[in-house]
């Protein structure tokens, strides 16, 4: 935790509770997906729009996954693609799942989000937020503002400062409760005045700019922005599951997880695959179907001798397809959950 006192400036935007919830999701992500990939076995006696319409061109690369290793790509194995064919029927049971039909945003609906006091960092993470009498809740009638990508500008609809805040709060922390011991009366962030502006925001088409309304908080050193497009303008993923779909039977040792979509590109798709820093022959595969494209990679098995360190480590694979991806999913070898582009899995 940020201890008391910490200058805002050196609060990370992430500081909220979307950081605290990621932290504890990726140390169990980390587990599984080393456990998945058969890594700490493999180690002898050592101890995430799938794809935009049309094909269009979209890089997206964060997370470290820049300067990444490169996995080679190679024509899938016979224990990939008889897994993959089990994922296919896994997933078609599920509901094929389909593509974002607009941009994603990587930033979460929170900007500038850190904090002073442990006490304001709980109550934010306990949706404990009030506007103090005077501070508009919704808006009236209709309210537009402008979006603006590259040199494209157009009007988007907005919403309130109480409907921006709780669509916040509902991403950035689990579920609303306790206060952690926190007395309730210091439980508690009251909103004390609420401007429009404008902000810029990452999504998976790139950087744009749009309307947010910028909160001052009482007791709270800088203000916190909230995005204020009405829903449907943007989508907004939680990390991807690194569970399997249910029912899905485990995966066979040596077959690796697919762990983020970093770019899309017609018929081009680059992921990230997942291992160890001692897989053998590691390489990536793709079986591509008429309705989804199921991604991973293989490795050979280690010398029984071989000490390694159980450690992560995500290769970059550059994928060429048969046709443009278009609206088809990225579907994780491993899990049988689909990819989101530029949303990791964890």
């Amino acid at each position: 935790m940020q201890p008391q006192g910490t200058p805002a400036g050196s609060a990370h935007p992430s500081d909220g509770g979307r950081r605290r919830r990621r932290a504890r999701a990726s140390v169990s992500a980390a587990a599984l997906l080393l456990a998945a990939t058969g890594l700490l076995a493999a180690c002898g006696t050592s101890a995430p729009s799938p794809g935009l319409p049309g094909g269009a061109v979209t890089n997206v690369l964060e997370g470290g996954v820049t300067g990444a290793p490169v996995a080679p790509v190679t024509p899938a194995r016979p224990d990939f693609a008889s897994r993959a064919a089990v994922v296919a029927d896994a997933v078609r049971r599920a509901g094929v799942p389909t593509a974002p039909a607009v941009p994603v945003l990587l930033s979460g609906w929170a900007l500038d989000l850190g904090f002073d006091t442990d006490e304001q960092k709980i109550a934010w993470n306990a949706r404990k937020v009030d506007l103090a009498p005077g501070v508009p809740t919704h808006t009236t009638g209709t309210m537009t503002g402008p979006m603006t990508s590259g040199r494209a500008t157009r009007s988007v609809g907005v919403i309130g400062p109480r409907e921006a805040i709780d669509r916040a709060l509902r991403a950035d922390s689990d579920a609303p409760g306790s206060c952690d011991g926190v007395p309730a009366a210091s439980c508690r962030l009251v909103v004390t005045r609420a401007v429009r502006a404008d902000a810029p925001v990452r999504t998976t088409t790139g950087e744009v700019r749009l309307p947010v309304w910028r909160l001052t908080i009482d007791g709270l050193s800088h203000p916190i922005s909230v995005v204020a497009v009405v829903d449907g303008v943007l989508e907004w993923h939680p990390p991807g599951s690194v569970q399997p779909l249910p029912g899905l039977p485990e995966t066979a040792p040596l077959v690796h997880p697919a762990d983020r979509l970093i770019s899309v590109s017609g018929s081009t798709v680059e992921v990230g695959i997942g291992g160890g820093p001692c897989d053998v022959d590691l390489a990536a595969h793709v079986v591509e179907l008429d309705d989804m494209v199921v991604v991973g990679g293989t490795s050979q098995p280690n010398p029984q001798d071989t000490a390694c360190p159980a450690s992560y480590v995500s290769r970059r694979a550059r994928l060429q397809l048969a046709r443009p991806l278009g609206s088809r999913p990225v579907i994780d070898v491993v899990s049988g959950r689909p990819r989101i582009l530029g949303v990791p899995a964890y």
